[in-house]
């Protein structure tokens, strides 16, 4: 068997398991395997380079993601970090791993990068990073990878690529940093954005633990809903000023969001007997237009860190700028109304209420009112929203999270399929939504 086919396979097991693979349950298949340059010099151990992979679906066009490899002498490696053993005309037989799960790895890496940058390293400010602090993988559910260096910085492996600029890296560097962090420089090669070095933010809780541990402790989430409301107009005013604003055919989004809502249903059968009501609900964008702009895409509390209260600065620093993962490059960076991140707080508040010992308690289900009020509040004390389409933001957003976790966490998917039917039953018995009905 050859060096490439033994290597596909290797890699094969290792995506499955993967949180970052998005091809799970398609019976996805690695087709190719292209290495990029070396970062490190030659004759220097560990070697690392990104390799990518070409995965192929019966049922799809293919996808390329990034391996980070590292390429280490045999028997230097824990048993359970050897993705495979390989012969390399260059190397000789080395074991081989996710650079991204051996400390080793990183640091050869990083320090690669500042040393000797390749021609695709853009750095914006090479001081920020310190090649000789310790070095870690992010264990948190995300669809990229995250290294910690130390308490100052971050790097951000993309995992699922395509051509073209990051949408992370691109919003970062143009916004002013006062509620994001600082972009400090952007890994490129073979056309592709492959990672980003950013700020890392501490004394910070992640947003979605917070808001689920106040559901938990059955204490309000008023506060720092309404704050986070505040920051969420914040960052939509300093989005416009970088990126400019338009207008969009409320006519046009209802069929745009009626493909995606026919798409759902082709994959989650459980949805297509809704079809008439959903029609029915998108039918309200028609005969608008909408104002939009570039919006996050993909806004929800796990997108929010919350800062503590000792610690000075905003309550809330908003991050992970790439839109939904499930959409295709193009379809992220399209502007947007900003209803559709409200949309998503709001859907994300519901989430966090299954964290409440009753998640259908007359509690849980006040406190995610109360928080929801709290945070549209928030919003529209510093910017104004057109309220008349949130309702079909907010089905468009459940229908999306039903076919995520159907094939990332099926034991959540319950929990958008409800808000569906919930959405769809507001829409048939009552009036248009305002802030205080929440």
């Amino acid at each position: 068997m050859s060096w490439d086919a033994n290597a596909a396979a290797a890699w094969q097991r290792h995506l499955e398991q993967a949180r970052w693979f998005a091809g799970k349950g398609r019976s996805a298949r690695i087709t190719a395997l292209t290495p990029l340059g070396w970062y490190t010099a030659a004759g220097s151990w560990p070697a690392i380079r990104s390799e990518l992979a070409t995965v192929s679906y019966p049922d799809g066009p293919d996808e390329v993601y990034q391996l980070l490899v590292g390429y280490h002498r045999p028997g230097t490696l824990d048993n359970h970090q050897v993705v495979a053993t390989v012969e390399l005309d260059d190397l000789g037989r080395v074991d081989l791993c996710d650079a991204t799960d051996v400390p080793d790895s990183l640091s050869a890496l990083v320090a690669a990068l500042v040393a000797d940058p390749p021609a695709g390293m853009r750095w914006l400010d090479r001081s920020a990073i310190d090649p000789g602090v310790p070095m870690r993988r992010y264990l948190g559910e995300q669809s990229n990878t995250t290294v910690l260096l130390g308490d100052s910085a971050l790097l951000k492996l993309f995992r699922k690529l395509e051509a073209g600029v990051n949408l992370d890296a691109e919003v970062l560097e143009k916004l002013p940093g006062q509620i994001t962090p600082h972009l400090f420089g952007v890994l490129s090669a073979a056309g592709y954005d492959l990672g980003m070095f950013y700020e890392r933010i501490t004394a910070v809780t992640d947003g979605w633990v917070f808001a689920s541990a106040a559901a938990a402790d059955e204490h309000s989430f008023a506060d720092p809903a309404r704050a986070l409301g505040e920051e969420l107009a914040v960052l939509h005013d300093e989005l416009a000023s970088a990126f400019g604003t338009a207008d969009r055919s409320g006519d046009e989004l209802a069929d745009t969001m009626l493909d995606r809502y026919r798409s759902a249903a082709s994959a989650v059968p459980e949805l297509a007997e809704y079809g008439e009501a959903v029609a029915l609900v998108f039918s309200s964008l028609r005969g608008q237009r909408l104002a939009t702009q570039r919006v996050h895409g993909d806004f929800h509390l796990g997108q929010a860190l919350h800062r503590d209260a000792a610690e000075v600065g905003p309550a809330w620093v908003i991050i992970d700028f790439e839109g939904e993962p499930l959409k295709s490059l193009a379809e992220r960076r399209e502007f947007d109304s900003p209803v559709r991140d409200v949309a998503g707080a709001l859907r994300s508040l519901d989430y966090a209420r299954s964290a409440a010992a009753d998640p259908s308690s007359a509690f849980a289900l006040e406190w995610t009112a109360e928080a929801r009020r709290a945070f549209l509040d928030g919003y529209h004390q510093h910017r104004p929203a057109q309220l008349s389409i949130l309702r079909s933001y907010l089905l468009d957003k459940a229908i999306y999270e039903v076919v995520y976790e159907v094939r990332n966490r099926p034991s959540w998917a319950h929990i958008p399929l409800r808000a569906v039917q919930d959405e769809l039953v507001r829409a048939q018995s009552g009036p248009t939504i305002r802030p205080k009905e929440f």
